[in-house]
């Protein structure tokens, strides 16, 4: 009862414009990834990511490189390439350029922006998810910006991370280290890929909805009592 009110006073104290990082779900075909995102430290990142995920862009796309260091999974990067019309290979929409925000480390499970080499403001939509800490990234041009994290699902991560690799590079040189989900079957490439197949934002529940789920609980407990 005590615990019930408390949480309810709580509820009813939390200011209505309080922060909460925002959730995106990342549906692979390899199962979900859940990120949080980092709205206050990264919010002109956060804000172009969000843009892409809110207009779908992501949807249908692909993980394109898995990079090693010597033989230690170190990235996995997606967010430039999709199928298109179920068969055809097709890019991202790019928007504008977002300008470099870095100030978390890129280590093990965070999500920062890919950018040409040696371009410090030059992310667009392409993203990477750093499998092991990654230190050195954090001192390259700027620093690669981190804008969130993966608060479920870093199985997932690993086992694409893990996936064997062929050389596409006749199909597109940024496919050099594409992950395959089979390097056996007669299946097309395109089939193989490791597909990102939907991306949304996570609803939050309101004060509102907390409230009355909050209630009906206390009523439950009051019926069950008579």
């Amino acid at each position: 009862m005590r615990a019930i009110l408390g949480a309810l006073l709580l509820l009813v104290l939390l200011p209505s414009g309080a922060a909460r990082a925002t959730s995106v779900l990342m549906e692979t075909v390899l199962g979900d990834i859940e990120l949080e995102l980092f709205d206050d430290t990264a919010p002109q990142t956060v804000a172009n990511f969000l843009g892409y995920v809110n207009r779908g862009d992501y949807d249908n796309s692909f993980f394109h490189r898995s990079a090693r260091f010597a033989t230690v999974p170190a990235v996995i990067q997606g967010g430039g390439f999709r199928i298109v019309n179920g068969t055809d290979l097709g890019r991202v929409p790019e928007g504008p350029i977002v300008e470099n925000e870095f100030g978390a480390s890129n280590l093990r499970g965070t999500i920062a922006m890919a950018r040409l080499a040696g371009v410090e403001n030059s992310a667009r939509s392409q993203f990477f998810f750093n499998v092991i800490d990654n230190p050195s990234f954090d001192g390259q041009d700027g620093g690669f910006t981190v804008f969130g994290f993966v608060s479920s699902g870093l199985d997932v991560m690993d086992a694409i991370s893990n996936l064997p690799r062929t050389n596409a590079s006749n199909v597109l040189p940024a496919f050099a280290e594409l992950p395959i989900l089979s390097t056996t079957g007669t299946q097309p490439l395109r089939e193989r890929l490791v597909m990102i197949e939907r991306m949304s934002v996570i609803p939050e529940p309101t004060t509102a909805l907390l409230l009355g789920a909050g209630l009906a609980a206390l009523g439950a407990r009051r019926r069950v009592r008579v």
